[in-house]
């Protein structure tokens, strides 16, 4: 477990300066620091090693832009329930935008635990973005014999509803319920429809 502060300077793996904490993502139902705002990019803390005195990263610059960017769609400032710890204040935190639940008082962590095993999943319902629009939901998730995501059925097309496969290798980041994919828009109208059986 590590505190980390706002203005915290972040590097890469080769030790080059990425950029500062700008804010901390709290999932509150698994109570915990998920992602760490990085020049307006979520960065899950799997991410993140403490070196010392810093955090690294292991990411380089280009791959940082290519992180889920920070947006209203996806994170939200706290409800009032909450309460920032000592030595920090309220606009400092956002949560995931579905994640508010319960009605107590809430004072978030301000630790990293790099064990996020049981806080993202891919889900049936789960919106998918490109970027910052929304381009559907997941219907369904395909897996091999061994249990292993082989594709996620999406749901997509606006009016026109319809189901389209998404290889498993296209997802740049599942955040909560959110799956980023590294598809834009008009690749994904291109894709095979789904046909069950």
């Amino acid at each position: 477990m590590r505190e980390v502060r706002i203005g915290e300077e972040v590097v890469d793996r080769d030790g080059r300066r990425l950029g500062r904490v700008e804010r901390l993502v709290v999932d509150e139902r698994a109570h915990r620091v998920t992602h760490l705002v990085i020049d307006g990019r979520l960065v899950g803390v799997r991410r993140l090693r403490d070196e010392g005195r810093r955090l690294m990263a292991d990411l380089s610059r280009q791959e940082l832009e290519s992180q889920p960017e920070v947006h209203p769609g996806l994170v939200a400032p706290p409800g009032r329930h909450w309460h920032p710890p000592s030595g920090y204040v309220i606009d400092d935190f956002l949560r995931f935008a579905e994640a508010l639940i319960g009605q107590q008082p809430y004072i978030p962590p301000v630790h990293l635990d790099l064990d996020l095993s049981a806080v993202h999943e891919i889900a049936p319902g789960g919106p998918v973005w490109s970027g910052r629009q929304q381009v559907g939901e997941v219907s369904r998730v395909l897996t091999d014999d061994e249990g292993r995501v082989r594709d996620l059925v999406i749901r997509t097309g606006g009016l026109l509803r319809h189901e389209v496969l998404v290889p498993a290798d296209r997802v740049r980041e599942v955040v909560g319920t959110n799956v980023h994919l590294d598809l834009r828009p008009d690749e994904i109208d291109r894709l095979p429809r789904y046909q069950e059986g």
